[in-house]
């Protein structure tokens, strides 16, 4: 397999069904606001209701699939498509469809945007998951063994690298190994930072007493990441303007230098190997993709958890035509073919 073969394989095997942290919960102050992510093309975004409760919606009109937020953040309480002004609320519900709302058989209710699983921890940790195959999934309680209740936003950066994210992964996890192990030649001369990880891609770290920083991979290809890194501050505590710059400096120098020894790693070994530790035991990628390999060869198609299914082939036509005649092609086929109760009782990805 190729890179960008396996890298696909990662989307359906791990990214697709895999609990993720996104952020902290102290990014969202107030009802609207919204951050906006993208994890191997899988774009959503997390959105705080008018209810105090943190949502998250994949970022897909459901009309004919435009982006609903454009922005990486900001604050609002519905939702606009530019394509046909489809609306939605801050709990995804579709308030607003011009043209289709008259449509004989169109089910608002049942044309929302498709929700994310989401899980807010005690200590205000956001994670998501993309299986669509329930809504109840175990979750295995990540700590950050900070008590990051006590911390509030006060900065942040994204920094591109040019690798494998597995390159920078193996690299939170190494971090982690190190900063728990009580044999480090420092460690009689000043206490070790703490390093912990808060799932496969993302990591918390130490910077100084008072200051913290969560560090987020964004797979974009198999030889492009994001790593969005978010700084924290314990309540009360204001870190100096050049403090926060000092400290971002660092840390993006520091992913850069993982980015060139990952490739003159790949350079020498051509493969990349991840495992990282997770509830006590060892989560090894490649037999996940190996398991997920045979269950596809079994079905005899890619198997994509993250993928919603709406319905038939025939309703998919039905859905086509009305948009088609709505719109006003001139070669769209009659309404007349598209029956006036028949299939759209079912949930329809138009």
């Amino acid at each position: 397999m190729s890179e960008e073969e396996i890298f696909q394989l990662e989307k359906r095997a791990f990214f697709s069904k895999t609990w993720l942290f996104v952020c902290h919960q102290s990014r969202f102050g107030k009802p609207g606001d919204y951050h906006a992510f993208d994890v191997a093309g899988i774009s959503f975004f997390v959105v705080l209701g008018r209810d105090m409760k943190l949502r998250g919606f994949h970022n897909v009109c459901r009309h004919r699939a435009y982006t609903v937020v454009r922005k990486s953040c900001g604050t609002s309480t519905r939702f606009s498509c530019k394509y046909h002004g489809w609306q939605y609320d801050d709990k995804g519900g579709l308030v607003k469809a011009p043209k289709f709302d008259e449509s004989p058989g169109f089910v608002r209710d049942e044309n929302g945007l498709f929700e994310v699983k989401l899980i807010e921890t005690r200590e205000g940790l956001v994670f998501v998951n993309f299986d669509a195959s329930t809504m109840k999934l175990p979750f295995n309680n990540v700590k950050s063994h900070v008590d990051l209740g006590n911390c509030s936003w006060v900065d942040g950066m994204e920094v591109t690298c040019r690798t494998n994210w597995k390159t920078v992964a193996n690299e939170f996890s190494n971090q982690a190994q190190w900063s728990q192990s009580p044999f480090g030649w420092f460690s009689a001369l000043r206490k070790s930072k703490i390093v912990r990880l808060l799932g496969p891609l993302s990591s918390i770290k130490e910077l100084d007493d008072d200051l913290w920083c969560t560090m987020v991979l964004l797979p974009r290809s198999s030889s492009e990441v994001i790593v969005r890194c978010d700084l924290y501050a314990k309540e009360g505590q204001v870190a100096p303007a050049k403090t926060l710059e000092k400290r971002k400096w660092m840390l993006e120098q520091e992913l850069m230098a993982v980015t060139k020894s990952g490739a003159e790693e790949k350079s020498l070994t051509g493969q990349r190997y991840f495992a990282y530790q997770c509830g006590g035991r060892t989560i090894d990628l490649f037999a996940i993709l190996a398991q997920h390999q045979r269950s596809e060869k079994m079905a005899k198609r890619k198997l994509q958890p993250a993928i919603r299914l709406t319905g038939t082939a025939d309703i998919d036509t039905e859905a086509e035509a009305l948009c088609d005649a709505l719109e006003g092609a001139a070669d769209a086929p009659s309404l007349e073919m598209c029956s006036r109760m028949s299939s759209f009782p079912h949930t329809v990805e138009w």
